[in-house]
C-alpha cells in the first residue's frame, strides 16, 4: 500500500466505525465545558524571580539594554499564553495521545470556571498525575484502533481488560525513555554549536518509536518485543515510514490553525471539535493500517525463509 492508501484506509476505517471518534469528542467536550486548571500564579512567582534576577545581573556584569528589552518581552509574552492555558490540556498528550483541539483555547477568566494552582510543587505533582490519566485514556483510544483496524466488533469488556497492561507497558517503555531525553535536552544547552545534531538525534530516536502504540495494541507485544518490533518496521519501510509521519504531523498541525481560526464561536467550536475527531482519528488509524500491512508482509517473508 502507498502512503496515500493508508491513508485512505483509515479514514475509511473511521468512516465505517464512527465510535471510533466517542473518546476523542468526549475529551474536547470535557476541556471545554470542564473545569480550567490554570498555572497563572505559579508562572507570575517564576516571572517575578527572573526579573529580580536580571536587575541583580544588570550592574554586576553589564548586561546590554537592549537585550534586556527583548528579554522582557519574551517574559511578558509567555506569561501572557502560559498564564491563560488550561493544564488539563496534557490529557490529550499532543499529537501523540487522543486527537484534541479545545485545549489549545485559551482560558477566558469572565466565563470559565478556573481552578488555580498555588505552588511550584503542585504544579509539577498535578502534571504527572494529568499525564498518567491522559496516557491511560490514550491506551483506550488505541486499544479500540486496534480492533477497528483488526476488523473486529467493538468489545468494551475485552478493551477494558487489556488497557491496564497497555499502560503499563508504555510506562515501562517512556519513564526511561523519558528520563534519558530530558538528560539530553538538559545537555544540549551546554554543548553550544553541537546542540542542532543532539536535536536532530532526539527527533531520530521518536522516529525510531513512531510505531510502538501500535506494536502494544495492535500486536500485543511487551514493552522490549515492541520497540524491537517498532524499530523493525522503521528499517525496513524507512522511506514509507518516513512520509507518513511528516505527512500525518503536517495534516494535523495545519489543520490545528484552521480549527483554532474556528474556536472564536460556539458553532465554529463544535465543528472544530467534530472536525478534529474524525481526521485527527483517520490519521491515527492510518499509522495502525500501515504497520499491520508492514507487519503481514514481514511475517509472510519470515514464513517463506523457514520454509525454503
Amino acid at each position: 500500500m502507498s502512503i496515500i492508501d493508508t491513508l485512505s484506509a483509515g479514514f475509511a476505517t473511521v468512516a465505517r466505525k464512527l465510535w471510533l471518534l466517542i473518546l476523542p469528542v468526549a475529551l474536547d467536550l470535557f476541556l471545554w465545558f470542564g473545569p480550567k486548571l490554570s498555572i497563572a500564579p505559579v508562572i507570575e512567582r517564576m516571572v517575578t524571580t527572573f526579573r529580580s534576577a536580571m536587575e541583580s545581573m544588570t550592574p554586576a556584569v553589564g548586561v546590554d539594554a537592549n537585550y534586556t528589552q527583548v528579554f522582557e518581552t519574551m517574559v511578558d509574552g509567555l506569561q501572557t499564553v502560559v498564564s491563560r492555558a488550561n493544564l488539563l490540556a496534557l490529557l490529550a498528550w499532543n499529537s501523540m495521545g487522543i486527537p484534541s483541539i479545545a485545549g489549545a483555547r485559551p482560558i477566558n477568566p469572565a466565563t470559565d470556571r478556573i481552578i488555580t494552582v498555588p505552588g511550584y510543587g503542585q504544579m509539577v505533582l498535578l502534571q504527572a498525575l494529568i499525564m498518567l490519566v491522559g496516557l491511560f485514556l490514550a491506551c483506550l483510544f488505541w486499544g479500540m484502533l486496534a480492533q477497528a483496524v483488526r476488523g473486529e466488533q467493538f468489545d468494551l469488556a475485552k478493551l477494558l481488560g487489556r488497557t491496564p497492561a497497555y499502560w503499563v507497558y508504555f510506562l515501562v517503555i517512556m519513564i526511561p525513555l523519558g528520563i534519558v531525553l530530558v538528560a539530553i535536552v538538559s545537555f544540549s544547552f551546554l554543548v553550544g554549536p553541537l546542540a542542532p545534531f543532539i536535536w536532530v538525534a532526539i527527533l531520530w530516536t521518536l522516529f525510531l518509536v513512531s510505531f510502538v502504540p501500535q506494536a502494544i495494541t495492535l500486536a500485543e507485544e511487551k514493552p522490549l518485543r515492541a520497540l524491537l518490533a517498532s524499530l523493525t518496521i522503521v528499517r525496513r519501510n524507512f522511506w514509507s515510514a518516513l512520509g507518513l509521519v511528516l505527512l500525518t504531523g503536517v495534516i494535523g498541525q495545519g489543520l490545528g490553525l484552521v480549527w483554532q481560526r474556528l474556536m472564536t464561536s460556539t458553532v465554529g467550536m463544535a465543528i472544530a471539535i467534530l472536525a478534529n475527531a474524525f481526521i485527527g482519528t483517520g490519521l491515527s488509524a492510518a499509522m495502525f493500517v500501515f504497520f499491520r500491512e508492514r507487519l503481514a508482509r514481514l511475517q509472510e517473508a519470515a514464513k517463506e525463509l523457514r520454509s525454503v
